[in-house]
């Protein structure tokens, strides 16, 4: 796996690839890798809309523990999938501590108090989907394939609700970045087994967070203030992702913290 770094020219050069190269390459398209649910993404995209090279990222938290090498697992994968329609070039790693610290812990108590609502889950993957803004501008506005699901056979995941989904697409869009999610609605394991093959069981080779299971509560239920969360979702996140993305045009490593924190305190909510 190369070390996940925060630049995308950098990014490219660690796995081997050339910023002008790789944006010359017919009908490209960025791959958010995680596990299965992200490959099934990927060949979903690839069938739907004919893209010819696949680039695959993975981004890193700094929360995550287990196999590191499940992402090039996934990759490797995916390219067995795609072997005789798209190009997927080598895993680009990323990262970015102090943006996903300034959305998801700096202001945790700050949130909770302002909102009801306190989950590190809650801005964890518009973090993922922002951290590869950069690369997709760099790479001429190249859209970028998610895999998050609205159900997974009838569990609520906190970092994949509809709200939160729908948040993400808006705010890439503004910025000029199409944030495709072609197993949004495939609620149930069959459907992505359908995509990626038989032998490869949800979980399998996957990295794993220390956070998981957070608002899942003791009997396994997860029962949250939907109100709550939609005031968070339009007065915090949406409006911090988009500030994040404004501060990026200025500079390529603004003071995260400074930015998030200039959105809290002018929430209306606040």
């Amino acid at each position: 796996m190369p070390a996940p770094v925060e630049h995308p020219a950098d990014a490219l050069t660690s796995s081997g690839l050339d910023l002008e190269s790789v944006a010359a390459l017919p009908s490209l398209a960025i791959a958010e890798i995680a596990g299965r649910d992200s490959v099934a993404a990927a060949v979903a995209a690839v069938r739907e809309r004919g893209f010819r090279t696949i680039l695959p990222t993975a981004v890193y938290t700094g929360t995550e523990y287990g196999d590191h090498d499940a992402p090039e697992h996934a990759t490797a994968r995916l390219r067995e999938i795609l072997r005789d329609s798209a190009d997927v070039l080598p895993l680009v790693s990323l990262t970015s501590p102090a943006l996903w610290a300034a959305l998801n812990g700096r202001f945790s108590a700050a949130v909770h108090e302002t909102f009801g609502v306190c989950s590190p889950c809650l801005s964890c993957h518009l973090y993922m989907h922002l951290a590869r803004a950069p690369l997709a501008w760099a790479l001429g506005g190249a859209p970028v394939i998610a895999g998050e699901r609205d159900s997974h056979g009838g569990r609520v995941k906190l970092s994949q609700t509809p709200l939160g989904i729908d948040a993400s697409v808006r705010m890439l869009a503004k910025a000029g970045i199409e944030l495709l999610e072609p197993v949004l609605h495939v609620h149930e394991s069959a459907g992505i087994t359908a995509l990626v093959g038989d032998g490869w069981e949800a979980g399998e080779r996957q990295l794993r967070c220390v956070h998981s299971g957070n608002y899942v509560a003791l009997d396994g239920s997860v029962a949250y203030d939907e109100l709550a969360y939609s005031r968070f979702l339009h007065h915090f996140m949406e409006p911090a992702g988009d500030a994040v993305l404004d501060a990026w045009r200025a500079e390529a490593e603004p003071d995260y913290e400074a930015v998030v924190r200039r959105v809290l305190e002018g929430s209306d909510a606040a």
